[in-house]
Formats: structure tokens, sequence, C-alpha cells
């Protein structure tokens, strides 16, 4: 079994039509509020999992979802990303390769070339320096899992510590194909993006505390508290 594990707050109930295919392939958790929201019973009726948690943070979510979750294999993923055709088949391809951990390449659902150029940047990150972020699919075996210690309960740069945690575990892999992912972040201000995301990154490297760097984070992108949990960092 592979288990997909999708954090969600505030999305727009239309996204869990996406994740509908997927049903067949996937043991689906959403790990979302323990109050009401419209995602969450969209994405109750096309069969996935809901967990109604009162942790605050998308790290604290993940982590209560994967101790729930009876995969073999973990898939975490943002909401607002889609998984390539044959992910399934891609990533049991892998494991039986003997891949303990990896993820898929990143692509964004926007033609722009620099959209194109910031994927091609985060696909050469993720080749050179083994770092795939959430918007990548993330995924590992339950013992690399294990090993690097689970899946960090932090409010912010959760999916970068992640994979830091399972860089330590030989046996990563690229797959070849692309996630797609919203480009609502870069929308009208592509290049402030870019550079805010550096900026929280870099903190990240130099440890400064998580709660600061959510506080850059909102600040520079000018994003609700909401937003700012569905950001890509």
């Amino acid at each position: 079994m592979i288990s997909l594990l999708v954090p969600i707050r505030g999305e727009d109930p239309g996204v869990a039509e996406a994740f509908a295919p997927l049903s067949a392939d996937f043991e689906i958790l959403v790990a979302g509020e323990d109050e009401r929201d419209p995602a969450a019973d969209a994405f109750e009726r096309i069969g996935a999992r809901l967990l109604r948690l009162s942790e605050r943070s998308r790290g604290a979510r993940l982590a209560a979802a994967a101790r729930a979750c009876r995969g073999e294999v973990l898939v975490f993923l943002h909401a607002d990303t889609r998984l390539p055709e044959r992910a399934r088949e891609m990533i049991e391809t892998a494991v039986r390769e003997g891949a303990a951990w990896g993820a898929f390449r990143l692509s964004y659902g926007d033609p722009s070339r620099c959209l194109a150029w910031i994927a091609w940047w985060a696909n050469l990150r993720t080749r050179i320096f083994e770092l795939p972020f959430g918007d990548q699919g993330i995924f590992c075996t339950r013992e690399a899992y294990d090993r690097a210690g689970g899946y960090p309960e932090l409010p912010f740069c959760d999916d970068l510590e992640f994979s830091r945690r399972l860089g330590r575990i030989p046996g990563f892999r690229l797959l070849s194909a692309a996630c797609v992912t919203s480009a609502r972040a870069y929308r009208g201000r592509k290049l402030r993006q870019v550079l805010t995301n550096w900026k929280v990154m870099a903190g990240y490297f130099l440890g400064v505390r998580p709660e600061t760097l959510e506080k850059w984070y909102r600040r520079e992108a000018r994003l609700s508290p909401r937003a700012a949990f569905r950001s890509k960092r």
C-alpha cells in the first residue's frame, strides 16, 4: 500500500476533484483542521480519509497523518500540486530498484519563461543537493521514514527539514516525470517571490527559528497566515 498525505487549510473545495482518480492507486489521508472546512468535506466525498486535527502547523498535521496511515510507502504532497500520470507505477518501480526515498521533478501550471526557469533551478537543486520540497511529491519507504526520525513538527520549512533528514539516508531517486504545481504564489510578483524564498531558505540554513522564517515570509510576500500555510517553503 502507498499512502498519499495531503495537508489542507482553507483550500478551494474544487482541489479535491483532481485527487479523485488517485483514490484507486493510493490510500489518501487529508490532514485538515478540527473545524468544519468545505474542502475537507469535498475530500471525504471522493473517498479520502479525513483527519480533523487540532494541531495548527502543517508539519504537526503531516506527522499525525503519517502515524495514522497504513502504507509501506508514504508520499507527501501539497494540495495544489498534481502528481503525473502513472505516479504509483513510477514510485513502485523506484522502490523495487532500491530507492529508499525520492521525489518527482517540478513544473508549474503556467507556461511563462520565468516559471520555467524557476522550475529548472528547483530541479537542479534537487538533483545536486537531494533537496526536494513538498510540491514535488516527496516519497519514502516506511523504513526510511522511521530512520529519518519522522516528519518534523515545525510551523514552517517542514518539507525542507524533512528532506534534510531523509538526505542522511542513501538511496535517493529523482524521478523523470514532473508534478504540476500552482503558480499562485508567483502571480504578479515572480522576482520578489523568488527573492523571498531564497531569503527564507538562507535563514533556515543559518539556524533562524521557523517561527521567525514564517514571519519573514508573510511580511515579504504580504500573505495571510492561511496563505502562508499553503506556501511552498
